[in-house]
């Protein structure tokens, strides 16, 4: 009998443990091949319009001398054009119209000429594997290649898909125009509608042919390229799969691969030098520019000026550079674990306790690049934007000598930014990518029940049957063994999960028919969750026939612990029910109790999590919230009023000085519109004007600190630009030169002056 709960035991842990490790595995094969499916698709575009283009270009002459010749008898027709025309009688538009018609078609044919001429009898340019085949001995990195070849080359097809769809549209455009315009030249022939323009008619409907022709050659040429990359990677597709059964990763390898990392270390710790060398010369270059432009606006456009911007934008230059290169020297280290855990994964000496730490970070890290390379696009769009603006400024009318060559220096600086920093960006995130989800990918695959089932496997099944047998302790009518107490654990711990559960489906159902609070809800449930944890664990004990008298010698501990050791566990859950009854506060609600900050995260029956402003959970007794003040920001309003003060030197202009705080205030995305922030010129301080700003925020949205911070950045920003100034605090003493009697008077009475 025991023998059999034993079985079932193991099964049960099995079946429970096996759902957790394949749930949201993913298979190691490669993707089903689409290129074949895409392929297909615009061989099927290009066939339904082959007949309509043989039959409407059967009689055209296209070879490299007809063509020739055409274009000679074109331009000689352009050489007499005007006068052709005024003996037709063509009003000014229509002279417009036939002579745009003509220059078409010398353009329609010189394009085909030179594509006929460029690509006669070459062969079209494709990716060659050929070194791959010679591959006897492939290693982790033999495959990672390969992966991302094929991620190039299927990046690249998607281009040329676009580009083949595009032209077939054209096609299929200029032929129905052709079609459209024969109609009507046969119509006319044949004494039905009137063209008024036959000859410019004729010359349009060749135009449209040419046109076609001249599509119907450019899809040809395009789908030989087209062809020759499917091929290209269908041949990786094979080489990757043959080579995955004989990777290696070996020792020498890794040391290899570790050395050329630290490697690109010493060589960025050499470029952050230099860097740091050119960003001190830049800004001792822009100290001096900013000297000549005196107390001069920025913004007026004088050389000053302009030769403060440029500088200005080289130091930010070399700004992005630092904190590129820092970046880099961080991705190279992580580079370095990376491969080390990829290393062991390879090899089987990860613990399954280290996979599925390795499956979760880099997962997390993945989701982390991702948001860090759509910053980098963001930021790299705003400055593309700023360089068109730039360039606008440059080039604008009356701009010219010094003013224009340091315009067009700043423009220059910020494609740098561009081409230097951000491209670089954007290609070391995604490598990061690509290797975190290869190691990703990698643990994953390591993730089976069946090295659980080779590690039960390895005990010896007597050994440990004769260990479950084993007696524990007996009494009157019954006893307690290994297997007994086993099972009975684990229908208790299965009755926590149940009663678990089962209070959360009784939630469930009064927060949706009941309409409680969430608060009141949570409460019920924890109830519920006791009763149920009680009931289910009786039920444990009847189920495996071991009576409650087994645990009788536990009673007098148990007593003993109640009277000495649960006094504040009854304390804080009875301080528990009044809370969530009285409902000083709720879930999610921002409260300040005993000089703890945060938001509420839960109010459970012994205690209450608060989530502070550092992110750290501080788990607070709640007998606390009864002997303390508890301040509650959100309980009838979210808004929250902070002050930020600001002082200016005396010969400051107070009412410009009131607007500039204003603007700053108003401007910020986190302040409140309504109520609207106001500046007050608070007193005359002992060291200079002193103001204070009165804003709004939502204490969800935003942070008030966070906000200050952001418009100091800015006031300061905005000081240095108007030639404010923020005093130095200072005292002047009068001394009275001609009597000195006075003069320890002035010591012990003088007063404070600004």
């Amino acid at each position: 009998m025991h023998r059999k709960l034993l079985l079932l035991l193991f099964s049960l842990i099995i079946i429970t443990i096996t759902p957790s490790i394949f749930y949201g595995a993913e298979n190691n094969e490669m993707a089903a091949d689409y290129v074949t499916r895409i392929k297909n698709e615009i061989s099927a575009d290009i066939s339904k319009l082959k007949d309509t283009a043989d039959s409407e270009l059967a009689d055209m002459k296209l070879t490299s001398t007809d063509i020739t010749n055409r274009i000679h008898d074109l331009e000689a027709m352009s050489q007499t054009l005007s006068d052709d025309m005024a003996a037709w009688g063509y009003t000014p538009e229509q002279r417009e119209i036939h002579a745009n018609i003509v220059t078409e078609l010398i353009t329609a044919y010189s394009a085909y000429l030179a594509l006929i001429q460029g690509h006669a009898g070459s062969q079209p340019a494709s990716e060659d594997v050929m070194t791959l085949a010679n591959i006897t001995s492939p290693d982790i990195n033999t495959s990672d290649n390969l992966r991302q070849e094929i991620t190039k080359v299927s990046r690249g097809l998607d281009v040329q898909v676009f580009y083949l769809q595009s032209k077939i549209s054209k096609l299929r455009l200029d032929l129905s125009e052709a079609a459209s315009l024969r109609k009507q030249l046969k119509a006319a022939q044949e004494g039905g509608d009137a063209i008024e323009l036959p000859r410019t008619h004729i010359l349009s409907l060749e135009n449209a042919r040419i046109n076609a022709a001249l599509s119907r050659l450019q899809v040809r040429e395009r789908m030989k390229v087209f062809d020759a990359n499917v091929s290209t990677i269908q041949r990786l597709r094979r080489r990757f799969n043959d080579i995955q059964d004989k990777l290696s990763f070996p020792q020498t390898l890794l040391d290899s691969i570790i050395e050329k990392l630290n490697a690109r270390l010493k060589e960025l710790s050499a470029e952050m030098s230099e860097a740091r060398k050119a960003l001190e010369s830049a800004n001792s270059s822009l100290k001096r520019a900013r000297a000549t432009l005196g107390s001069a606006d920025v913004n007026i456009l004088t050389s000053a000026s302009a030769s403060y911007m440029a500088r200005n934008v080289r130091v930010n230059y070399w700004e992005y550079m630092i904190t590129m290169i820092n970046d880099e020297a961080e991705f190279v280290r992580e580079l370095q674990d990376l491969w080390r855990k990829r290393f062991k994964l390879f090899n089987d000496t990860a613990t399954g306790e280290e996979i599925w730490k390795i499956r979760e970070e880099s997962q997390a890290r993945i989701i982390e690049l991702q948001r860090q390379l759509d910053g980098v696009r963001s930021m790299e769009n705003a400055m593309i934007r700023d360089v068109a603006s730039a360039q606008t400024q440059a080039t604008a009318e009356g701009v010219t000598g010094i003013i224009q060559q340091n315009l067009l220096q700043v423009v220059n600086n910020r494609r740098k930014i561009v081409s230097d920093i951000f491209e670089r960006y954007e290609t070391l995130i995604p490598r990061m990518i690509f290797y975190y989800q290869r190691l990703y990918d990698e643990a994953n695959s390591k993730m089976s029940a069946v090295r659980l089932a080779e590690k039960v496997s390895s005990f010896s099944k007597e050994t440990v049957m004769n260990f479950l047998d084993t007696e524990l302790w007996q009494g009157e009518g019954y006893s307690v063994t290994v297997s007994k107490l086993t099972i009975a654990i684990f229908v208790f711990l299965s009755s926590f999960f149940l009663s678990s559960w089962g209070s959360k489906w009784i939630k469930r159902k009064i927060m949706k028919r009941a309409k409680a609070s969430i608060t009141a809800a949570n409460a019920i449930q924890r109830i519920t969750f006791y009763i149920l944890w009680v009931a289910f664990a009786l039920i444990a004990l009847n189920i495996v026939d071991i009576p409650l008298t087994a645990f009788a010698f536990m009673g007098g501990a148990m007593a003993v612990g109640i009277g000495f050791g649960m006094q504040n566990i009854f304390n804080n859950l009875i301080s528990g029910f009044i809370v969530i009854f009285s409902r000083p506060f709720k879930v999610n609600d921002i409260v300040d109790v005993a000089g703890t900050q945060g938001v509420v995260e839960d109010i459970g029956s012994r205690s209450t999590t608060i989530k502070t402003w550092d992110g750290l959970d501080v788990v607070l007794p709640n007998r606390y919230f009864l002997e303390n003040t508890v301040t509650n920001w959100t309980k009838s309003d979210l808004r929250k009023r902070e002050i930020l003060k600001v002082s200016v030197s005396y010969d400051s202009d107070s009412r410009k000085v009131e607007k500039i705080l204003l603007d700053v205030v108003s401007g910020h995305s986190s302040v409140l519109k309504n109520p609207a922030p106001f500046v007050l010129f608070k007193n005359f301080g002992d060291d200079g004007l002193e103001f204070e700003i009165y804003y709004w925020f939502e204490l969800r949205k935003g942070s008030g600190a966070k906000i200050s911070s952001d418009m100091r950045h800015h006031i300061s920003a905005v000081f240095k630009r108007e030639g404010i100034d923020i005093p130095y605090p200072q005292r002047v003493i009068h001394m009275a030169a001609n009597n000195p009697e006075k003069i320890p008077e002035a010591e012990n009475d003088g007063e404070s002056e600004k």
